[in-house]
């Protein structure tokens, strides 16, 4: 047969258009698989929390669409805590659990996934660079202080040693002295001023507030460039509140006892005045974080043979779960409050996510009086077991990462 001249016999072609097809398919099959193995490998480095995963500033996190309240804890092994309580020093021993003895250490590794959402990874070189020149500080209670202690936790290691100092006193102030910058708590636990505001009276039928005095504490938040404010726990002692009106050079005689939620939104309103009044929108950002849940009831989560929040090692995982230590009525005053405000507040909505976290507290891993508990001490967790306070590392670390979000 003779074959002409530019031209290839039918057979031959068939086997070349096979050859390329066939080659164009395992060159389309390697490259899918190259592009799912990279995307894998990105979603491990998101989850581990790699340093060069992801870009920061092209994640699309708007507070007013992300709801921070709706989200599941995910369990992640690999996930490290950011630091220590026996790595940082400013850890007190009322919540490091670990040095105290805790047994467990999966509390630790539990990450807070929004849904619809990626909450952006905590880097503690970006958050001082957005505070550089400026004074954070935190104004609340002993969930405050962990709040407070669990961000200086967060960004310390990465100071050098003779580049930060610590002062601790009613007005407590870490200073990043490169950055020219302060992460600062005060001791204000019902934010108006109160008889416990320099000694704590332990005795909760014993403490007296002036509903409407603010101004000894509000001298002290002048200047400051952030402010993030907390009260709501101490409100809670089931006894009504001794309320006073003027100042407590009046003595303390002829109180009024209120119902804790009346005497909540007198006290706020006096707050929300001072704000509104004496700080500048322009120069001063305002947050409130919400009401740290309380689990002190293990028949809230249908334990039934459960002592308080005592070797409780997962969270609750049904969706939506609210226990008896979150007093609705009590977060209705603060919104509807702030909602009447001049000056625009962010909330740190916490109070949902930690609602599901009775494994985070203290629990029998703390002191009292200055002291780690005793093993006797230990063995009677109905008195001695802490489910107020917050295991550090723990919970406040994911707050602190929704207020990094919010900066």
């Amino acid at each position: 047969m003779k074959m002409q001249r530019g031209k290839l016999p039918l057979s031959i072609m068939g086997i070349i258009i096979c050859v390329l097809a066939f080659t164009g398919l395992i060159f389309t099959e390697d490259l899918r698989a190259i592009t799912e193995e990279k995307e894998k490998e990105r979603q491990k480095s998101a989850t581990r929390g790699d340093d060069n995963s992801i870009d920061e500033d092209k994640l699309s996190f708007d507070p007013l669409e992300c709801s921070i309240e709706k989200g599941k804890w995910v369990f992640n092994k690999s996930k490290k805590p950011f630091y220590t309580d026996e790595s940082c020093p400013y850890v007190d021993t009322q919540v490091a659990c670990s040095r105290n003895g805790r047994p467990d250490s999966d509390y630790l590794h539990w990450e807070w996934q929004l849904d619809g959402c990626i909450l952006p990874r905590f880097n503690a070189i970006t958050l001082l660079e957005k505070l550089r020149g400026k004074r954070l500080m935190f104004v609340g209670d002993s969930l405050q202080r962990g709040q407070w202690q669990s961000l200086v936790c967060m960004v310390e290691s990465h100071i050098p040693l003779d580049k930060k100092s610590m002062k601790r006193s009613t007005l407590s102030v870490f200073i990043a002295k490169e950055y020219n910058a302060s992460i600062e708590f005060y001791w204000a636990p019902f934010l108006v001023q109160s008889n416990s505001d320099k000694q704590i009276i332990t005795d909760t039928t014993k403490r007296i507030l002036r509903v409407d005095s603010i101004n000894k504490h509000g001298e002290h938040w002048l200047g400051v460039d952030i402010l993030v404010f907390n009260t709501y726990v101490w409100w809670m002692s089931g006894h009504k509140i001794k309320s006073l009106w003027g100042s407590f050079a009046n003595g303390e005689e002829g109180y009024e006892e209120l119902d804790a939620v009346t005497a909540y939104r007198l006290a706020l309103k006096t707050w929300a005045n001072w704000i509104d009044s004496n700080l500048n929108q322009s120069t001063t950002r305002v947050f409130f974080t919400t009401a740290s849940p309380t689990h002190m009831w293990s028949l809230d989560w249908k334990r039934k043979n459960g002592i308080r929040c005592y070797n409780e090692t997962k969270p609750v995982r049904k969706r939506g779960y609210w226990g008896s230590g979150s007093d609705k009525s009590m977060m209705e005053v603060v919104s509807s409050i702030v909602a009447r405000m001049k000056i625009s507040v962010t909330f740190i909505n916490i109070t949902q996510l930690s609602e599901y976290r009775k494994d985070g507290h203290a629990s029998v891993y703390t002191e009292t009086h200055g002291e780690v508990l005793t093993e006797e001490e230990k063995a009677n967790p109905q008195v001695y077991a802490d489910c107020i306070h917050w295991c550090l590392p723990g919970v406040p670390d994911t707050w602190n990462q929704i207020f990094y979000a919010y900066l």
